[in-house]
């Protein structure tokens, strides 16, 4: 995820314009709320970047993440990049590459209950989250793509007497769901952590955290304990039964318990390079070696994805090994994006007319078999569409988008500036789901 000066400098280059102040203030926002915005992006098909009139907000909504504008906003027309024009290779739908990880499921719980989904379970299993307002999650369920029905775990509770109380990422254990809450829109530093059994049942508070301990950025949970990692570095676990929380590593980072990630000093602000992958149970490091110029670089398990400021982009193992440049028809999609165990969520560079071939909105890679799959895509009306990711704390298995909803920008103008609402028409019946759990060649 960039920081937030990283942020600001591409906003001030797309602008050309935009105050620091106001501009550090809005990013600072978005840093406290980020945690809970992984929602349903909508990309609008004429590729705008929308900056800051009153530096008060912004959004990003070029085939990436979107930030709703508080206030005022102005239009400026993206120029294509030359990379857009490339033919390269051609994307097809994930639904052809990989059928058997490819289903639709319904939208809403039976009680209106809005669904969205956290991770594959298995390949025909995904954990949902239900929630009774926008970003309130009130249930867990899973939904069964084979038997195309859906099953309660247990009821996700707020702690009484917080205000403005938020759940953030998911993570799945062999015998536990843990979850983390925080109040986002209060300048508090504090989290709390929950488990519930994996098979169901009734969640339970394990405990809080204040200070720097609570500015979590991913957590782990395994049979007794509950472990994340911190925005500025270093690893922590608390017993499931509660009690002080113990320090695990400095410096670190959470990649998927028991895996963390080390990056390498300096280097552009928000530019990580991970540099080795540690096992906290082990102890053993492997040192990641990076190609010259690589800028960025994120590891899973097994292999790494990285980029440069040309928009190269780039995947190997752990050691170096099978390193590959990808067709310049895609760029990493964000600063961190991987899916699944060795997946990435790439950004398809515009090439051809949606009314006659198909364009991808995002797109995943399997460096397993070479193959490549679209997920979403380009409407031929002129507007937009959009999709999510899964609301888990390890990389996630699932991309999800509505086929039947679009989206708008309606604009007028008030003196000088622009004011620009982004409106969303039709969809919210069905979800199309790509489970990376079901792709299952190699390693």
């Amino acid at each position: 995820m960039r920081s937030e000066e990283d942020l600001i400098r591409t906003l001030r280059t797309a602008a050309g314009h935009a105050g620091s102040d106001g501009l550090a203030r809005a990013v600072a926002a978005r840093r406290r709320v980020r945690r809970v915005r992984q929602r349903m992006q909508m990309v609008l098909a004429a590729a705008a970047v929308v900056v800051v009139a009153g530096a008060t907000a912004a959004v990003l909504s070029r085939g990436g993440e979107q930030v709703r504008p508080a206030v005022t906003v102005t239009t400026v027309p993206a120029t294509p990049t030359s990379r857009e024009a490339v033919a390269g290779q051609k994307i097809r739908p994930a639904a052809e590459v990989w059928p058997e990880a490819v289903f639709t499921m319904p939208a809403e719980a039976a009680g209106g209950w809005k669904y969205r989904p956290v991770t594959g379970l298995s390949p025909t299993e995904v954990l949902l989250s239900a929630e009774s307002s926008f970003e309130k999650a009130g249930r867990l369920e899973v939904y069964d793509s084979a038997a195309k029905s859906a099953r309660v775990l247990g009821d996700v509770p707020a702690p009484e007497g917080v205000k403005g109380y938020f759940v953030q990422d998911f993570e799945v254990g062999e015998q536990h769901i843990a979850w983390y809450g925080t109040t986002p829109n209060t300048p508090d530093k504090w989290s709390d952590f929950w488990i519930m059994p994996r098979v169901g049942g009734t969640a339970k508070r394990v405990g809080e955290v204040t200070g720097p301990m609570s500015e979590v950025d991913r957590i782990g949970v395994t049979d007794d304990s509950v472990v994340w990692s911190v925005e500025q570095g270093g690893v922590y676990r608390m017993p499931l039964t509660g009690g002080t929380p113990e320090r695990v590593a400095d410096e670190l980072h959470l990649m998927s318990w028991p895996l963390a990630a080390g990056y390498a000093k300096g280097g552009e602000s928000g530019r990580r390079r991970q540099d080795r992958v540690v096992n906290l149970e082990t102890g053993q490091t492997v040192t990641v070696p990076a190609p010259t110029g690589v800028t960025f670089l994120a590891c899973g398990p097994v292999w790494c994805y990285g980029g440069d400021d040309d928009n190269r982009t780039i995947v190997q193992r752990h050691d170096g090994s099978d390193r590959r440049d990808l067709t310049a028809a895609v760029r990493l999609h964000g600063m961190s994006e991987l899916l699944g165990d060795r997946f990435a969520l790439l950004t398809a560079y515009r090439s051809g007319d949606p009314a006659k071939v198909y364009v991808p909105l995002v797109a995943t890679y399997d460096p397993v078999t070479g193959l490549m799959g679209g997920m979403s895509r380009m409407p031929s009306d002129g507007g937009g569409a959009g999709f999510g990711r899964g609301v888990s704390s390890s990389p996630t298995t699932i991309v999800y988008w509505d086929e039947d909803a679009r989206s708008s920008q309606v604009c007028t103008t008030k003196g000088r500036t622009k004011l620009c609402e982004t409106k969303q028409r039709g969809g919210g019946k069905e979800l199309t789901v790509l489970n990376l759990a079901a792709v299952t060649a190699g390693s």
